[in-house]
Formats: C-alpha cells, structure tokens, sequence
C-alpha cells in the first residue's frame, strides 16, 4: 500500500506544480500582453496620438510636480481628480524616465519650501512644474478647466464646464522639449481674416499657440521680403489677388526654401496667387466640388463636401482614413507633372473627395438645367481637394532635408470657427508642424473633455426617485415571494 501512497503524493504534488506553474505564466502573459480600452463617454482616458508621440520625445529623465490641495477654496479643486487621472495615463504610457509629484501645500510646508528654493517661485497655489534638463515651465492648473463663472454673484460655486488639461499639459511639454517659439506669419490686406485670438479664426489660432508657435500678421505693401524669422507663412481665404510685387515677393521666398501653407476661396478671384501655386506644380481648377443627393420628390445638390485622409505623407499618415467636412464652395486641384519632373518638385495628394464627388465646371447657381457629371468636361474621380509640393525634396518624409514646401487646399471656410470639426483641426495643425519641420508631431490633437450635464426637471426627478427606491425593491420583494411560495409549494 506503501507504494501507491507514494505514488498519490507524487501525482499530488505534481499536480500543485502545474498549477503553480500555470497561475504564474498567465499572470505573466497578463502583465506582458494586454489591451487597455476606453469605454468612457469622452474617452477621457485615451491620451491623443500627438501627446504619445510628444512623450517619446523625452530621452532624458522628466519631472512633474502637481503643487495642489483639495482644501484649497478654489475652482481647481473640481478639476483634481481629472489631473490625477491624466498623469495617470501619462505614466501608463512613459514609464520609464518620469516621475510624477503630489504636493499638498497645507501638510507638507517644508517640501513647498524645498521647491521654492530650488525654482526660485513665490506662488505655488495650484500649479504644476516641468522639469527636464535643467529647464522648467509653471502650468497654471486653472488653465485646465473651463467653468461657469456667473453662479458666483448667488454665492455659489463655479460650475465646471470641460476639462482641456491634456492640451494644456501636452502645450508645455512641448515649449519644455523645443525652448523658443517659431513665428507663423498670416497674410493680410486682401481680406484675409485676422490672426487674432478673437478673431474669425480663433479657435484655429489658439491651436497653433499651444503648439509652441507664434501668429504675426504679415502685410508686404511696405517691404520688399518675407521676414527673416518666419518659419512659415499661411494666406488664408484671400478675397481679391495679390498685386505683381506681392506675388513676386513670395515667389522668390519659395524658391529659397520659403514654407507656405495656402487655403483658397474658390469665390474669389486670384489669377496671380494661382500662377503661383501653378509654379509649384499645383494647378487650382476652376470648378465646384459637389454631388447629387436624392429627396423625397427631387434631386439636390451637395456642396458640403466629404474627403477622406490619404497617408501619402507624413502630415495625414497618422489621419490616414479619417473623413474631413469641407463646407461651402471647394475647388478641386491638378498637378502639373512635367514641371514637377523638370524642376524636381514632390507632389502629393493629402485628402481626396469621396467616390461620389466631381467637380463641376458649369458651376454657376440656379441653372435651369440643373448639373450633371459631364465626362471630359467635368472633372471626375479622384478629386483632390488638398495637397502638398516640396521643391528639391525626398518621398521619404523622415529625411531631414531643407526644401521648399507648399502645402494648397481648395477650401477655407473648414477653418472658420462656424465651421471648424475636430478632423479638420487636426488636418490644419499638422500642416503647421510640417512647414515648420516638426511632421513627427502630426497627428490627432488632445482634444477638449466636455462636461455632459443630464437636464432634468423636477417632475422627473420625483418620478426617477419613486421607481428607484419604491418600484425596483417592490419588483424585486414580489419576485422573492414568488420563488418563496412555489418553493413551499
């Protein structure tokens, strides 16, 4: 009997270490191999690809410091929970080389004192500290959040509207990688909406602020050169043309490695600045982007345009298949491929329209015939609406070479901020990297977290509170007796 015994144990404890062993690789496998999603409204854990790729940036240790106490009677103190879970995911997705500091000023004084010495700052209500190699930058936590201020005259509190602490954080990080902003400079005097940060193009601006850049008006009636330090120039919806010295002016800048990003409206005429373009190898057409539509007892016409992202480079790999509304009047635009071979010029498709799409010659309203796709008058598939021509350049866009670059879409009103979508925001950003030789940055943009709010009246929230707390535990009791009866039964 001996030996059985033996022999059970064996298998026992054999058993035991295949299970031990089992628990221990599937916890590894776990640890390794996972996939994390986001299941929330907002995906408010999803940090933005352009924050991810930012991240990667830093080689050397970072440091963040969040200098900040929930006894604070301050604004901030709704948006601490939202700030935490931010660095969460920013740790989740650097985790190596960055170490994140909570402070509260109100139990740990001597720490503050150790900070402030260190930084030589006086105010340290509510902010959060950069560190990398030696350079700082103060965010301001207030900044993160949005809120409602006209609660405060009753007394009451500020109510949280949304939470931008990613783009925030994402614009100080990058200020803190690359020191000293570059200058964008808007070309004005021909009805160009001003950069201002109040202005047409607001929203659009503000982005380019918090991407470490610097928007300058131009005008070139009094001097006879694009400035010296401007990383870029962006001609945005002209309403008349540009006059011979103007256009002579640019021209000569482009050809001298001059980055210029242009957005047409097609409602204007501008003969010189599309002679421009048309040097480049970019030929804006004299048509009107649309489609037909079918209604209840007729067919419409659809001027609101939908173009799909190509991956041709690195301004729309990383939007490569996301849609873009171009609204209002677009027009489409042809390459003239013998002078791009002759003078060495890249040209690239960045969005094309969708598959229905042409673009229509006889574009002028009210027809009494109404349009048609006319094949060798029209213009048909693929209708480009945006693209790009690097003078002297190379297809591969990791290729560090300094060229000429002209990025051409055939619409504008996307941009205004009636307008402007997330897609479209994120298309014009990467545009903006790209001149600036920063394309590694493109991508989508942290984005705007927006409170939701359930509207509700009092009515309903009595009868939400009667099914709550009298109709769900009645329904569950008369259930339980149900079973009860037919059990005794």
């Amino acid at each position: 009997m001996t030996p059985g015994r033996t022999g059970i144990k064996i298998s026992i404890g054999l058993q035991c270490l295949a299970v031990a062993v089992i628990y221990v690789l599937v916890n590894y496998l776990g640890f390794s191999h996972y996939e994390r999603r986001d299941y929330s409204r907002s995906q408010k854990f999803t940090l933005a690809e352009q924050t991810k790729v930012i991240l990667g940036e830093f080689k050397q240790p970072l440091s963040i410091i969040v200098v900040s106490s929930p006894s604070f009677l301050s604004p901030v103190s709704q948006i601490l929970g939202d700030v935490r879970s931010l660095m969460t995911e920013i740790l989740f997705h650097k985790r190596q080389g960055l170490v994140v500091e909570y402070v509260d000023p109100t139990r740990n004084p001597s720490r503050i004192q150790a900070i402030q010495t260190k930084y030589n700052l006086t105010n340290l209500d509510n902010v959060a500290i950069l560190d990398y190699e030696g350079r700082q930058r103060v965010v301001n936590l207030a900044e993160m959040g949005e809120f409602d201020m006209s609660p405060l005259a009753q007394g009451e509190a500020p109510i949280l509207l949304g939470f931008r602490g990613e783009q925030i954080l994402t614009s100080g990080l990058m200020s803190l990688l690359k020191p000293g902003s570059q200058n964008i400079y808007f070309l004005q005097g021909h009805g160009e909406p001003s950069p201002d940060i109040s202005g047409d193009l607001s929203t659009w601006i503000d982005a380019i602020h918090r991407q470490n850049a610097t928007c300058i008006p131009l005008s070139l009636s009094s001097i006879d050169k694009v400035p010296d330090d401007a990383a870029a120039v962006v001609i945005a919806a002209p309403k008349s043309d540009l006059d011979e010295r103007e256009a002579a002016v640019l021209a000569a800048w482009l050809r001298l490695q001059g980055k210029m990003l242009v957005l047409l409206d097609p409602d204007a005429s501008t003969p010189r600045l599309h002679s421009l373009l048309a040097a480049n190898g970019i030929l804006p057409q004299d048509d009107r982007v649309l489609r037909l539509i079918k209604l209840p007892f007729a067919m419409g016409i659809l001027r609101d345009v939908t173009a799909e992202v190509l991956k041709n480079a690195e301004i729309t790999r990383r939007l490569q298949g996301v849609n873009i509304l171009f609204p209002g009047g677009t027009q489409s635009l042809s390459f003239d491929k013998d002078l791009a071979q002759k003078e060495k010029i890249q040209i690239r498709p960045l969005t094309q329209a969708a598959e229905e799409f042409w673009g229509e010659t006889s574009y002028a309203p009210n027809q009494a015939e109404g349009v048609r796709y006319d094949d060798g008058i029209d213009h048909g598939q693929p209708v480009i609406i945006a693209a790009l021509a690097d003078r002297d350049g190379v297809e591969d866009d990791r290729v560090n070479v300094q060229t000429s670059r002209l990025i051409v879409v055939g619409s504008s009103q996307f941009a205004y901020n009636t307008s402007i979508s997330q897609p479209g925001l994120d298309l014009l950003i990467g545009c903006i990297h790209y001149l600036i030789d920063q394309g590694n940055l493109s991508g989508i943009t942290a984005k705007n977290t927006v409170r939701f709010a359930l509207q509700i009246t009092d009515l309903q929230l009595s009868q939400l509170a009667l099914v709550v707390m009298v109709a769900m535990p009645t329904t569950a009791a008369m259930l339980g007796l149900i079973v009860w009866w037919r059990r005794r039964s």
